[in-house]
């Protein structure tokens, strides 16, 4: 076992700095470099001779120098070592490449340098901000398809109920009322049995495109199921909610189907400081069905006299 110790300490000892895969150079008080393993001349293209009894400003960037002045050698006096810094080297032909540096002196004030080549490291980053903006942006896609009706691309039931809630306390907290509209297509079942459901697709769609052009940027639009949408106008009082329905009806009126212009009867409800969506989309609800009930294609206010169909 001994004997075998001794072979391998002494086949280690044929072992020379130039033999490992980083460079190595020590620096003296001057910061003249006083030694340089083989890396440099193999690696970097620089010759021995080119650094020996050179100031080591001449592999490093303008930046590295400041940084090496500044910040390395007042630690090193203080610490003695600085490990993984990220600095930039000149190599022998004059170009930029990011090395990693470990760095320590003795009492002599001799400086030792270690570092290896980082420029497959900065590729990593790229590839690793590029995989992480990627991953980004299918959380955004998933995000979005999550929360949108795929047909109109409005905000879907589930989206519409959670932010309704929210939109609803922060009216209560803030003192101002929301308009909570419903608006169903009227007999919208005839366009999908004389046009086909593709035209009935296509109407659902358009008028998800013009709501979503009609509404402000605060409100909240969706389709809530079938030929049902649901609009929640934030910081509107009755006034302005009947007068939005009422263009919303101009609105409708202009969309075909075949050659047949579609209406919708409208359902309204304001909300009060103790509202919440629950109540609210049953008082909307109640007032769509009055509107239906009483001819269609005409806006009805909730009015609490209403009888529960």
């Amino acid at each position: 076992m001994k004997d075998k110790q001794i072979n391998i300490a002494s086949t280690i000892s044929t072992y020379t700095l130039n033999n490992f895969p980083n460079g190595v150079f020590i620096t003296n008080t001057s910061k003249e470099i006083v030694y340089c393993n083989d890396y440099f001349s193999t690696e970097l293209g620089w010759e021995p001779d080119a650094l020996i009894g050179k100031s080591a400003d001449i592999i490093f960037t303008l930046a590295s120098k400041v940084f090496y002045q500044t910040y390395l050698i007042p630690t090193l006096l203080h610490e003695k070592i600085c490990e993984e810094m990220q600095l930039t080297m000149i190599n022998g032909k004059g170009l930029r490449i990011p090395i990693t540096v470990n760095v320590k002196t003795d009492n002599a004030g001799l400086i030792y340098w270690s570092f290896f080549n980082a420029s497959k490291r900065d590729k990593l980053y790229e590839e690793l901000i590029q995989a992480r903006e990627t991953l980004e942006q299918q959380a955004e896609q998933l995000k979005l398809l999550a929360s949108t009706d795929e047909l109109t691309t409005l905000l879907n039931r589930r989206e519409m109920k959670y932010r309704s809630i929210l939109a609803i306390e922060l009216a209560a907290r803030s003192h101002y009322s929301v308009a909570l509209i419903q608006l169903d297509i009227d007999h919208f079942k005839k366009v999908n049995d004389v046009y086909g459901h593709p035209e009935g697709d296509r109407v659902l769609k358009e008028l998800g495109i013009r709501l979503k052009e009609f509404a402000r940027k605060t409100d909240l639009v969706s389709r809530f199921g079938g030929e049902e949408f649901l609009i929640l106008l934030p910081d509107t009082n009755k006034q302005d909610a009947i007068l939005f329905c009422e263009r919303l009806h101009q609105l409708i009126g202009e969309i075909k189907a075949g050659d047949y212009y579609i209406k919708a009867s409208i359902g309204l409800t304001i909300s009060r400081p103790d509202s919440i969506f629950k109540t609210l989309y049953a008082e909307v609800d109640h007032a769509l069905y009055k509107a239906k009930e009483s001819g269609r294609n005409r806006t009805e206010l909730y009015n609490k006299a209403y009888k529960k169909p």
